[in-house]
């Protein structure tokens, strides 16, 4: 482990005082690198290390694992420095901060004011932890609004519409409903409790000493949500499991439901007619999804940073980030390489790319683990027993507090 940190040390140095862009940047002669990405995303991985050999003509050997991206994070902060672990792994950006703190990834030394000046705001941030760039932005993915247009024939353009719809079609013994999401999932509730403003953490999301979530705008953005409970009168037990809740909206018993990308195929097998807007307004305001941005890292233990890196930063790159969205239908975090997809995107892609403006990258920092089982907590309390805003999120607070103490 020493030995390997000293090379992360000396090599830092030497990138960051000997070259000025990753093009200069020559990889090591005999490079091996291992790679873990998603299964799904193995074929496109294996595509990129044979582009990339060819382009900067290296003879560069290359491994791949299929491993999902929490899985990846966790074997890099549990075995890295006692096992073999990947060179350049993929995960998702909101195990960063704990990924950091452990010492299990390299800094972007080649490309992080590249980064810094192109990408979307979410994927910056998402990138970022500890004062320092990280993490090499690949794709992103946000919640939208999926409708059933024969219940609906024009898209709900706010969401008292489906308040409106509910009172003739909402029926709790034929398990039908206007609109469902995941009440107890902070991710989906999240954007109804910052609908005027509140946040999570300060900074971006990075001032975990500053705590928003119960603020007198979260305080509002909760008494807003109560409004969808005409809408949504369903049990928030029950709906937690996705199968259920997908499951009715594929058999026509739900007008629209919250849900992201990764829910499309699905739907398109159920035979649903079906549209996909961006998050309609409430109470005139726009919700404000969370975003989660798919992030390339360096390992801290690579033997071979050079390689790494350049692998990496050529994941980021406008020719990669397009070749991965035709091969797995993944969204880039490039406005200008959005701009070119968007043109004959399907209406999916076309609502969430749209949604991904108003979109917030999860916060990094390692502390955002510690709210969301008090804030499914205090939604629940909201929700189902009528508390108080204040009360449930003053509560949420409290805890919220207690474990980044216990943590320090």
């Amino acid at each position: 482990m020493k030995k390997n940190l000293f090379t992360t040390t000396l090599m830092a140095a030497a990138l960051i005082s000997g070259f000025a862009c990753a093009e200069e940047i020559v990889p090591e002669s005999g490079a091996e690198l291992l790679i873990w990405t998603d299964k799904s995303t193995v074929d496109y991985m294996e595509y990129a290390a044979e582009s990339f050999n060819k382009d900067f003509a290296q003879d560069i050997k290359f491994s791949f694992r299929g491993l999902a991206p929490i899985d990846s994070a966790s074997r890099l902060i549990q075995d890295g420095g006692s096992a073999r672990v990947a060179d350049v792994a993929e995960i998702e950006h909101d195990l960063l901060g704990r990924l950091v703190v452990a010492g299990g990834a390299m800094e972007n030394l080649v490309s992080a004011d590249r980064i810094n000046s192109t990408f979307m705001q979410n994927a910056i941030s998402a990138s970022q932890a500890e004062g320092g760039s990280y993490g090499f932005p690949v794709s992103f993915a946000t919640t939208a609004l999926f409708y059933n247009k024969d219940l609906l024939p024009e898209a709900p353009e706010n969401f008292e519409e489906l308040i409106e719809f509910s009172k003739s079609f909402n029926s709790k013994k034929e398990h039908k409903y206007a609109l469902l999401w995941d009440i107890q999932n902070y991710y989906e509730s999240r954007m109804f409790v910052t609908l005027y403003g509140a946040y999570e953490f300060g900074k971006n999301g990075t001032d975990a000493k500053d705590i928003g979530i119960d603020s007198e705008k979260a305080q509002q953005g909760l008494e807003a949500m109560k409004k969808l409970r005409v809408a949504n009168d369903s049990n928030p037990i029950d709906m937690r499991n996705p199968q259920v809740r997908r499951g009715l909206f594929s058999e026509g018993k739900v007008a629209a439901i919250i849900d992201g990308p990764w829910a499309i195929q699905g739907y398109k097998n159920s035979g649903i007619n079906f549209g996909v807007v961006p998050m309609p307004k409430l109470e005139g305001q726009q919700p404000r999804t969370f975003s989660t941005v798919r992030l390339a890292v360096v390992s801290s233990y690579t033997e071979y940073p050079r390689a790494a890196q350049l692998f990496a930063d050529y994941l980021t790159t406008d020719k990669m980030l397009k070749k991965r969205y035709e091969m797995a239908q993944a969204i880039p975090p490039v406005q200008t390489v959005m701009e070119e997809i968007i043109v004959d995107a399907d209406e999916a892609t076309y609502a969430i790319i749209t949604q991904g403006f108003y979109s917030d990258a999860m916060p990094s920092v390692p502390e955002m683990g510690f709210i969301w089982s008090p804030m499914a907590s205090a939604i629940t309390a909201f929700w189902v027993n009528d508390k108080s805003p204040k009360d449930v999120l003053d509560r949420a607070r409290s805890i919220i507090e207690e474990q980044i103490e216990l943590q320090e």
